[in-house]
């Protein structure tokens, strides 16, 4: 029996060598390819941009919505601050800061693994996405590249804000996707390709939890799939009818928790205006996201995205008989990235129709992935075309369209973070020293009331709500009140 148990151990021993060995390979393999060896260059100038910022604004006080968010994870945590998220701002945002206060961990800890790790594995994503949408590696560097620049996600990177946490658990989304449904390999190299459409469904609801209109990546794949398989075999999978109880189930419990808990109204009449007229505005957004000044190299993505945007739809057009016969085809990937894109656009132009312009360019990431794609195939169909004649010629024409946009996208990024660094500085101060110099039981009159709940941990009430108020009533004593006035008098405003 020992004999045996040493010969299994043996074994055991030898297939765990086996397995390092055959990852050493795997690695050594991948470190091969010129394209992986620039996307590592890539990442990590993406990793040195994002720790500059995360370091330059690690004590930068709170906006109005931030504080929405860090305020009421404050109160789920236990902490003395009586504040209850605005019902657009329902999430299960706050839930997982509140984990971290919980165990005493601060904003920069929240911060780093809701923002900064989700941000570079971003870039890293759109690099692994589009090589399994395409096989031509290039269009991945291209549009990570582009994404580890983009000035809008590194400016929201660095602020609590949701949709750099909601953008990627829906590219994430897109991968398994991809990679399980679309490419039928195993998921993330272990998992078995038919959980592909369950994992996506609960990655999707994820998305939908952190961010309700990025319900919109769960369109993406339902407009894809209708448009790319036969509907007779979609309905005979025993797994998608398994995945469709399973997101009718998730739902149901977001809705019942999240965004219906006691405290928080319903959010859902926030997305449908239908008092408002359709308008094409949102249009516009690819100016606030491309266009940053006069300078046509500045500009040049702005260009590249419509040029190419109209050459994907005509290439999906010519390819769209053979859709659902070829299995893999860069018309796939083609069709999808417009899928996202107009699928976003018409969202914004026909369902939530903000009337005074597009609303925040932040609500629009869902497109990011699609846009950049678009940018990448626009640049390589014209360096390709150059290729005929040189081959230096055609490398040099991508250094020349690609590089100038990353420069002032970063420039823009660098400008708008820097200069909004002290902004809202003078509550976040005041706040503080109220903290200091008065009693838990005090309440302080304050026009700004998340951020100052947030950071003073007292109870806080504008003054328009006691207008009326002659210093009687119980929720309010009197003596407390005096505190707060004689207190906020020694501040500096604003407060």
């Amino acid at each position: 029996m020992e004999n045996i148990s040493l010969i299994e151990s043996n074994i055991d021993s030898a297939d765990k060598k086996n397995l390092g060995y055959e990852r050493k390979e795997k690695l050594k393999n991948w470190l091969k390819d010129r394209h992986n060896l620039i996307f590592i260059l890539i990442l990590i100038f993406a990793i040195v941009i994002r720790l500059y910022y995360f370091n330059l604004t690690k004590s930068q006080p709170l906006w109005w919505d931030e504080s929405d968010y860090l305020a009421y994870a404050k109160n789920l945590a236990g902490y003395p601050v009586p504040w209850t998220i605005s019902s657009q701002h329902a999430s299960i945002y706050p839930y997982l800061v509140a984990f971290f206060f919980k165990f005493g961990l601060g904003e920069i800890i929240a911060k780093l693994f809701l923002q900064l790790i989700p941000s570079i594995l971003t870039v890293f994503l759109v690099y692994f996405i589009c090589n399994e949408m395409y096989e031509d590696k290039r269009i991945g560097l291209i549009a990570s590249f582009l994404m580890s620049t983009f000035w809008l996600h590194l400016f929201n990177t660095v602020r609590f804000h949701i949709d750099v946490l909601a953008l990627f658990t829906g590219l994430l989304s897109i991968f398994v996707f991809w990679q399980g449904y679309e490419n039928k390999k195993k998921i993330f190299g272990k998992v078995d390709q038919k959980f592909a459409v369950f994992i996506t469904v609960l990655l999707v609801i994820l998305t939908y939890s952190v961010r309700r209109g990025y319900f919109l990546f769960g369109i993406f794949f339902l407009v894809y799939i209708l448009t790319t398989q036969k509907f007779t075999s979609l309905i005979k999978d025993k797994y998608n009818w398994i995945s469709l109880i399973f997101v009718v189930v998730l739902i149901l419990i977001v809705e019942k928790t999240i965004f219906s808990s006691a405290g928080i109204a319903g959010v859902g009449g926030t997305y449908y205006h239908e008092e408002y007229s359709i308008t094409f505005l949102p249009l516009t957004v690819f100016k606030e996201f491309f266009l940053l000044n006069q300078n046509v190299w500045t500009n040049i993505s702005f260009y590249l995205f419509w040029i190419g945007f109209f050459i994907l739809i005509l290439n999906i057009i010519l390819s769209f008989g053979y859709m659902k016969k070829i299995q893999k085809s860069s018309a796939r990937g083609d069709l999808f990235s417009i899928v996202a894109i107009i699928t976003t656009l018409a969202f914004f132009i026909f369902v939530l129709r903000t009337p005074d312009g597009i609303g925040e360019s932040r609500w629009y990431f869902p497109l990011l992935l699609g846009s950049f794609i678009v940018i990448s195939r626009t640049t390589l169909i014209i360096s390709d075309f150059l290729k005929k004649y040189n081959k230096y010629l055609s490398i040099l024409m991508i250094f020349i369209l690609i590089a100038p946009v990353g420069y002032y996208q970063f420039k823009q990024a660098d400008g708008i973070t820097e200069n909004r660094l002290g902004s809202f500085d003078g509550i976040k101060q005041a706040s503080l020293y109220l903290e200091e110099v008065s009693n838990p039981e005090d309440v302080i009159i304050s026009v700004a009331v998340p951020q100052v709940m947030y950071y003073a941990e007292r109870n806080v009430v504008q003054p328009d709500k006691l207008a009326n108020w002659n210093g009687s009533g119980s929720d309010l004593p009197q003596e407390n009140f005096l505190n707060a006035v004689m207190l906020g008098s020694h501040v500096p405003l604003p407060v």
